[in-house]
């Protein structure tokens, strides 16, 4: 699974002195509300050559078979 990795918006948010964080500008927070909206509207995984219909088959049937007195996906495998 393919993962995008976040980096700090804004290193040295905490006052070292106090403990407390620092508190937000309001452009600090409207580009950390665009970056989140954007994480979110994103893929949250890429599929890969490994990503096939039988390899899925199978993680449905062995939950299935981890559960049987309630099945999820019985008749998707």
């Amino acid at each position: 699974m393919a993962t995008t990795p976040i980096t700090p918006t804004r290193p040295g948010t905490v006052d070292l002195s106090t403990g407390r964080l620092d508190p937000m500008t309001g452009e600090e927070i409207k580009a950390s509300a665009e970056a989140l909206k954007q994480a979110f509207e994103g893929p949250l995984w890429t599929p890969d050559e490994t990503d096939t219909d039988e390899s899925w088959s199978e993680v449905f049937r062995n939950i299935d078979e981890s559960r049987p007195h309630r099945p999820l996906f019985e008749g998707q495998y």
